[in-house]
């Protein structure tokens, strides 16, 4: 895929989702480019112990996409960097549930087409004043015929009041819908087969899936992390058992590969209700 030069987008006024609302100065949106991002932040007031949700929201324009935390076999993992007053702690960065989609060659991509918030639990210190100036950077890879590489750096001063707290609850209490789940649902029973991963060439490892009531459409996204390439993911439903066929590799960087792997397990019931939850892979 050929990349042209680094965009970087500059604050301006836009409409964001579905709401618009004249953004003042303390927060900043930018509109340059292939995706739009702003600035997102639920502190109501700033109280000790306190702990509320800072990240961005991006939306890719029609017909792009950006991508997840493993973008699958080709593509750059969407990047987001906070920084925050001393003492203000930040955890890790959480992930809406992807979609899949098809990219040139054949190879399987993992990310967001429409519009995708990536956001992060914060802790006040024992100590905070009034207001506090916070800042995210993102930038992220987009795609269509071709892949264009993008930034936008967002400042604000917390707390949001107005349009802009409004807009900033409205597309975390969206996130927080899309996240998977990291508990145990019980939908399903999960078996691995196959391995140990060889020093050269892959493994074939299947993945078992033995369902409590048959799904609909079912989803499998691999999120290797460092030493282990996964590729050829095929995932096979008949009625209450699903197999998810795939090969994985020692990358050369990388003399002991992991045993294991994180991956998610998304599915459609019968209302159209997308659910998804984090599993791990585990081979000898």
């Amino acid at each position: 895929m050929p990349l042209p030069s680094s965009v970087t987008l500059m604050p301006r006024l836009t409409r964001f989702g579905t709401v618009i609302a004249v953004l003042t100065a303390s927060v900043s949106v930018a509109g340059e480019g292939h995706v739009r991002a702003m600035l997102v932040a639920d502190a109501q007031q700033l109280r000790p112990g306190v702990t509320f949700r800072l990240g961005v929201a991006l939306r890719p324009e029609a017909g792009w996409h950006i991508y997840w935390r493993h973008p699958g076999e080709a593509g750059l993992a969407t990047a987001v960097e906070v920084e925050l007053p001393d003492g203000f702690e930040v955890g890790d960065l959480h992930w809406p549930t992807p979609v899949a989609f098809s990219q040139p060659g054949g190879l399987a991509g993992y990310g967001y087409e429409d519009e995708v918030v990536l956001a992060s639990e914060v802790t006040m210190p024992n100590q905070v004043g009034s207001s506090a100036k916070v800042a995210v950077k993102a930038s992220w890879l987009a795609c269509r015929e071709v892949c264009v590489l993008g930034s936008a750096d967002l400042e604000a001063e917390l707390p949001l009041v107005g349009d802009e707290l409004e807009m900033s609850e409205q597309a975390l209490d969206s996130w927080r819908q899309a996240l998977p789940s990291s508990i145990e649902s019980g939908r399903f029973d999960l078996s691995v087969t196959g391995g140990p991963v060889p020093a050269s060439g892959p493994a074939e490892i299947a993945v078992w899936l033995r369902w409590q009531h048959p799904p609909g459409v079912v989803e499998f996204f691999p999120d290797p992390g460092p030493g282990l390439k996964i590729e050829d993911v095929r995932v096979q439903p008949r009625g209450a058992l699903t197999r998810v066929d795939l090969k994985a590799s020692r990358l050369r960087t990388s003399d002991t590969p992991s045993a294991s792997f994180r991956s998610l397990v998304a599915d459609v019931d019968a209302d159209g209700r997308r659910f998804a939850e984090e599993v791990w892979i585990e081979f000898e």
